[in-house]
């Protein structure tokens, strides 16, 4: 599949279930733009901040039980069977709607788990306890160890490589509990986005610091205190991409500076900068809507968010995705079986807003907002 702009988590999975880009569904990036550290830490973790129809919604409104296992973007959702995936820490706020949904669903469903376990072992054991207890019609499912290892140790690594035997039996270990359940399902196996190796982490923030865009407060801050006096401009940082936002987008004589401080970084082959891309055709490729630009990266660097030291910071061999999609290695994967599947066929390159009304197709429910044509994957 061809992925949205940014190549990250949370605007790629709620593509996946929306059928529409990221700046009509709402989800821009992982991690809320938040340039005055006011919520630090903060991802887009919450169903009110979705302006679309989702997979879920359309299937609840056609009167069919939904579950949610870890799926990004689903605290407080209407989901009947939710085990939301949701990072709350001392940084955060207090969650914005229900986690779990019925509030005592883990031993409803039977799964016992312990606080050291890993995290995808415990999300398969309650997929498959809410698939043997409720038996839902559409049940979403979201496992990130080998995103993990890709990222502390770079794609095809060994950590990376065993985690994909591990993620392999998970998958087949859930397959098999919903094909007892249901011998006539739909199985999809969706990935959210490629993966490149990385050497070279860009302190975008520092370059602007340095260039007196973004003034810094003396000294080092308190944990959770900004370190910004006040800016004119700031990257927002996802991976192998970062789109720079203006404090006063009116401001043209800034937008000027600011825009010849970027020309400079990518004329300097040590920042790898692939191509910066202006605000309108970000947006018309469904990306932050009010950017002045992006900034796309080589792979082999990707941009980090410290506002001191040094621009650029190498730390080898570890993997980062959130590239332009034009980059083949950011493409995911989209494979179906089940029911009137058509075994083996190959659908080329398709868009990620495909999958949203395919599986709409499946269900038998409607997505008005999603305009891309579902895959043909009937025999």
């Amino acid at each position: 599949m061809r992925g949205v702009i940014p190549t990250v988590t949370y605007p790629s999975h709620t593509t996946m279930v929306t059928g529409v880009w990221p700046n009509e569904h709402g989800i821009l990036a992982n991690t809320t733009f938040d340039p005055e550290y006011q919520h630090p830490g903060e991802w887009y973790w919450y169903f009110n901040a979705l302006k679309v129809q989702t997979l879920y919604q359309a299937a609840d409104a056609a009167g069919l039980k939904t579950s949610a296992i870890g799926w990004p973007v689903t605290v407080g959702a209407p989901i009947d069977y939710l085990i939301a995936e949701f990072g709350q820490s001392e940084e955060t706020d207090t969650p914005q709607g229900a986690v779990l949904k019925p509030a005592d669903i883990k031993s409803t469903i039977g799964v016992t788990t312990t606080a050291d376990e890993d995290g995808d072992v415990k999300k398969t054991a309650w997929a498959i306890g809410i698939i043997n207890t409720y038996n839902p019609n559409l049940t979403l499912v979201h496992l990130t160890n080998l995103d993990h290892q890709e990222h502390l140790h770079s794609p095809f690594s060994k950590e990376a490589d065993d985690s994909v035997t591990t993620l392999d039996k998970q998958v087949g270990e859930i397959i098999d509990a919903e094909m007892k359940k249901n011998p006539d399902a739909k199985i999809v196996v969706v990935s959210d986005h490629g993966f490149v190796r990385v050497d070279h982490h860009v302190n975008l923030n520092a370059i602007l610091a340095n260039a007196g865009l973004i003034r810094l407060k003396p000294g080092k801050q308190p944990k959770g205190v900004s370190p910004i006096e006040s800016w004119d401009a700031q990257a927002w940082e996802s991976g192998g991409t970062a789109v720079i936002m203006l404090h006063d987008s009116n401001d043209a004589a800034m937008a000027k500076k600011v825009r010849e401080v970027v020309a400079k970084m990518a004329e300097n082959p040590e920042y790898g900068i692939h191509k910066i891309v202006e605000g309108p055709e970000v947006a018309k490729q469904g990306g932050t809507p009010n950017a002045l630009c992006l900034i796309d990266f080589n792979p082999g660097w990707s941009a980090s968010g410290a506002v001191r030291g040094a621009a650029v910071k190498d730390a080898p061999s570890t993997g980062t995705h959130g590239y332009l999609p034009e980059h083949p290695e950011l493409r995911s994967t989209f494979m179906v079986m089940g029911e009137g599947v058509a075994a083996g066929r190959d659908l080329g390159v398709i868009d990620m807003r495909q999958i949203a009304p395919s599986v709409a197709k499946m269900l038998g429910v409607k997505l008005p907002a999603a305009k891309q044509p579902a895959v043909k994957y009937e025999r």
